[in-house]
């Protein structure tokens, strides 16, 4: 087949994502919304349906115009002013709520920074217990922590402090990315986006091992699309930061099959002599993410911290709870309580296998379980607010969080239901397909697996990234008027005469 009729198909499956994606983000629109209305019509808010939905439409409405005036004043600084202000406000939003907020560690959070103070006195009797053996991929985190305490005298709040780095940190990339991918208005109105959004602002206490895996996982996208397949040693930096991205948090495999698919695009459409380059390129980014990864379970094995590598040992677990039909795929503590009872290894996995397999009997259950889950995952109120100011109840200014965070969420959607819309009548654009990829697969594996609204994290800057270019073309749009309007009307009469 021809370089032209490779560069046509390459074409037409770009255009195929973007119509894919514009269908996900109409649909997580819809579903966003009937949440945040349910939500205002119970509880303490008690709002008529009608009130919600006015509330609703005007929170939106006047969100965007917020965006839209923040985005049409920041276009006129220069860029070391904008980043200047931009990460400056970003900086402070985190740093004031870590300092203000005093958020319980509890949960899977306490398990990792109770295994992290041990170990960083030199006592990894933690990895013996039912949790790390099981889940011995979670000690990279761990060990990541134990290293921080080891260094500096300031406990939890050290981590929560280099939380506030690492955001302010995606805050960057975020701007970097959306400016590579489309323009710098895109670029600023994504950076805007990410440094007022609640969540990133609201697990800034909690210690998650997402916002290193974040930083790391963006900075390795932000190589790719900066410097492209060609670059003479991107791809080794990529495979060490994706690598690492993975090892603090699993989601390396999930990654790769998303970047293949991106590369794979880049091959097919590219001359006979760049072809070979796309693929050593691709094949340098695997090794290395894989040899890093076992260098690092090598060394973790060799100091007697685990007796095995990074990895899960109960790999049908997550789809254990991803196929509950009374839990709606979310944490089943009957589940929980049922599988321990098997030993860890084949006896356990080969039970769980039995109780997915009952579960998928029912095909028409299956297709209801996979649209309520869709529902949830992407619709329902984000649970940052709970993870990080605990179970005590909803006040007011919670509720107004909860509210606010779905309404900025919505405005994303509708900034990237605009940028798709125009995206279909443009030129491919290659390196947004590399988000749109992600936001695909990443949805994909979710119908599978268990859900959390704390999940939705790790794909949020890809939402804004692409939402940004809807919002951009608004500000690009004031500009050429402006422009034009500066023409006076003696020049016009010159330039026609």
């Amino acid at each position: 087949m021809s370089n032209f009729n490779m560069n046509a198909v390459s074409g037409l499956f770009n255009k195929f994502l973007v119509l894919l994606t514009l269908v996900i983000f109409g649909a997580i629109f819809v579903f966003s919304w009937e949440a945040t209305s349910q939500f205002l019509k119970v509880g303490q808010l008690n709002l008529s349906s009608n009130t919600a939905n006015l509330v609703i439409a005007m929170g939106v409405i006047i969100y965007g115009l917020i965006i839209f005036l923040i985005s049409s004043y920041v276009k006129k600084l220069s860029q070391k002013t904008f980043l200047i202000v931009m990460l400056s406000v970003a900086f402070l939003l985190r740093f004031i709520w870590i300092l203000v907020v005093d958020t319980p560690i509890q949960s899977d959070f306490n398990v990792l920074y109770t295994a992290a103070v041990d170990a960083s006195k030199g006592d990894f009797s933690f990895s013996q217990t039912p949790y790390f053996l099981s889940w011995v991929y979670q000690i990279g985190f761990t060990m990541y922590q134990a290293l921080v305490l080891s260094i500096f005298d300031g406990g939890a709040f050290v981590l929560k402090l280099l939380n506030v780095i690492y955001g302010v940190g995606t805050v960057f990339l975020v701007y970097k990315i959306g400016t590579h991918v489309f323009n710098e208005a895109a670029g600023r109105v994504a950076g805007v986006f990410y440094s007022l959004y609640l969540p990133s602002i609201f697990m800034t206490s909690v210690l998650t091992n997402q916002y290193i895996a974040i930083i790391l996982f963006y900075a390795g996208f932000y190589l790719l699309v900066k410097n492209g397949v060609d670059h003479k040693s991107s791809w080794f930096f990529i495979g060490i930061l994706l690598s690492l991205g993975d090892i603090m948090r699993p989601l390396g495999a999930f990654i790769l099959v998303a970047l293949f698919c991106y590369m794979f695009l880049q091959f097919i459409s590219s001359k006979k002599d760049r072809k070979k380059t796309v693929a050593k390129k691709f094949i340098g980014i695997v090794a290395v993410f894989y040899l890093l990864h076992y260098g690092v379970s090598f060394a973790f094995m060799t100091a007697d911290v685990t007796d095995y590598p990074l990895s899960n040992r109960n790999p049908m677990w997550k789809f254990v709870l991803g196929f509950n039909h009374e839990t709606v795929g979310q944490y089943s503590t009957e589940d929980s309580n049922f599988m321990t009872q098997y030993t860890l290894g084949k006896e356990r996995t080969e039970a769980e296998k039995e109780l997915i397999k009952e579960r998928l009997e029912d095909k028409d259950a299956v297709v209801d379980l996979m649209w309520n889950k869709s529902e949830k995952m992407w619709g329902d109120l984000d649970a940052s607010i709970k993870w990080s100011v605990g179970y005590q109840g909803q006040s007011f200014i919670h509720n107004i969080f909860y509210v606010g965070e779905r309404i900025m969420y919505m405005t994303i959607a509708i900034g990237s239901i605009l940028g798709l819309l125009y995206s279909l009548i443009r030129k491919s654009n290659m390196n947004q397909s590399l988000f749109l990829l992600l936001i695909i697969g990443y949805i994909c594996i979710h119908f599978l697996i268990e859900i959390q609204t704390r999940y939705r994290f790790f794909i949020i800057p890809s939402f804004i990234i692409i939402g940004s270019y809807g919002f951009s073309l608004f500000v690009e749009s004031k500009k050429v008027k402006s422009q034009k309007e500066k023409l006076s009307p003696p020049q016009e009469v010159a330039k026609n005469v």
